[in-house]
């Protein structure tokens, strides 16, 4: 007999997301058959969207919480998330909404797209990244809060400046190609194994290294001009095995054989 499975914090946040979504597909489907399409029906319609696009939103929080990753960040996506989902209902329902209505709104939006951005990039970042590549990623998330605040600003200052639009526009480019190249280039870096070589030495011992090359040729002679540099004369070399597709970032491991 199977052992029941426990209830982690991702297969929650999934169970709650795929219950909303169906939930509301289930009412935009009554409303689109049955539905008189009046300001009533418009407005159900409305929320069923908005409920999927929010709920779909914080997605990555929950596979992040279920990772045991940045729990702060999470939390943020999901309390903007909701934030942002209750002032959108208000919006939605509302008869003439308020000049504030539509600026905390906006400014809740800004924000949770500044928690999902990096968010959703943690997803996708390996510890053999390239150090460019982790910069991007560090660059592009203090880029989206600078946004986000500008956004802001610009809602609740009504700033009427062209400068002001220019600046902020060339940034949210900006932040676009920086997104953009991170996958880009973390899939362009060559492929890479971990081989497990041992180094057999003049003095009658073993050292065992795990070494990321391309191919065993460049393993090998990475194993060896690392053991000379140490002093060591090489006199044989064994493989001990090696790891498929892309190595994790893994420590050299020397052992002396007796």
């Amino acid at each position: 007999m199977e052992r029941e499975q426990p209830i982690t914090g991702k297969r929650l946040v999934l169970f709650a997301v795929a219950g909303l979504l169906t939930a509301t597909a289930a009412l935009a489907i009554g409303t689109l058959l049955f539905g008189d399409f009046g300001s009533t029906e418009d407005r159900i319609l409305a929320t069923t969207a908005l409920l999927g696009g929010y709920g779909l939103l914080t997605l990555p929080a929950a596979v992040l919480r279920d990772q045991r990753r940045a729990p702060a960040l999470a939390a943020a996506v999901v309390l903007l998330a909701v934030a942002a989902a209750s002032l959108a209902m208000v919006a939605v329902w509302s008869d003439g909404p308020s000049d504030a209505l539509g600026k905390a709104l906006g400014a809740a939006n800004g924000w949770l797209v500044a928690t999902v951005q990096p968010a959703a990039l943690m997803l996708r970042r390996r510890e053999d990244d390239a150090r460019l590549v982790r910069l991007l990623f560090g660059a592009s998330s203090a880029l989206v809060v600078v946004l986000a605040l500008m956004f802001a600003v610009l809602l609740w200052a009504e700033i009427d400046s062209e400068r002001y639009g220019r600046i902020f526009g060339a940034l949210l480019v900006l932040d676009v190609l920086l997104v953009a190249l991170q996958p880009i280039l973390a899939r362009a870096r060559p492929r890479v194994r971990a081989h497990r070589l041992r180094v057999r030495v003049a003095t009658g011992g073993s050292i065992d290294l795990t070494i990321e090359a391309p191919d065993l040729g460049s393993a090998a002679s990475k194993a060896i001009r690392s053991v000379e540099r140490d002093g060591q004369r090489v006199v044989g070399l064994d493989l001990t095995g090696a790891v498929s597709g892309r190595a994790t970032a893994v420590p050299r491991e020397r052992v002396r054989a007796s």
